[in-house]
């Protein structure tokens, strides 16, 4: 099965550091559901990045779920985060085929450290859904396997679900 991928051209991104969405931001209602997202997660607390710039908003997973290899976190249990307003893209760390599939298929590009990705910011709610997927991704990457969310749906066949089925 083939993943979807994004439609349209993608967004220009800074090459310099911090690497940043520029164009194509995602509409604040959707940055909020990411937000909700990364927040609903078992164990994981948001608060800023260690990696980043003020705003950020961080997904840090508490020492007793954070299982996964050292290449699943950016620095200390952050496994992910949601730049700026300004921007809406999110930084995840992911396995090597779902990273190398959602370059391939348009939804984001290579960052530091080595094996992250900067995923676009969703334009529209099928869009946050996909990525939404991808930081369902991150999680169970983190912890060590595939951990199922307690509190929130897990992939039933559709976005990102496609991308994601490789771990």
């Amino acid at each position: 099965m083939t993943s979807p991928k994004r439609s349209g051209h993608p967004p220009l991104v800074s090459t310099d550091l911090p690497v940043e969405q520029l164009t194509q931001s995602a509409p604040v209602p959707l940055q909020e559901r990411l937000r909700l997202a990364f927040a609903g997660l078992p164990g994981v607390q948001l608060g800023p990045s260690f990696v980043c710039v003020p705003g950020t908003r961080a997904g840090h997973l508490a020492p007793t779920v954070a299982h996964g290899p050292l290449e699943a976190f950016l620095a200390g249990t952050e496994f992910g985060h949601l730049h700026p307003p300004y921007d809406g893209s999110v930084h995840l760390m992911l396995p090597g085929p779902v990273a190398g599939r959602v370059v391939a298929d348009g939804w984001g590009e290579p960052a530091q450290p080595p094996g992250s990705v900067l995923v676009y910011g969703p334009r529209d709610e099928e869009e946050a859904e996909t990525v939404r997927e991808l930081v369902l991704a991150s999680y169970r990457f983190a912890c060590g396997g595939a951990t199922t969310p307690a509190s929130g749906p897990t992939p039933d066949g559709g976005g990102a679900a496609r991308i994601v089925s490789a771990m």
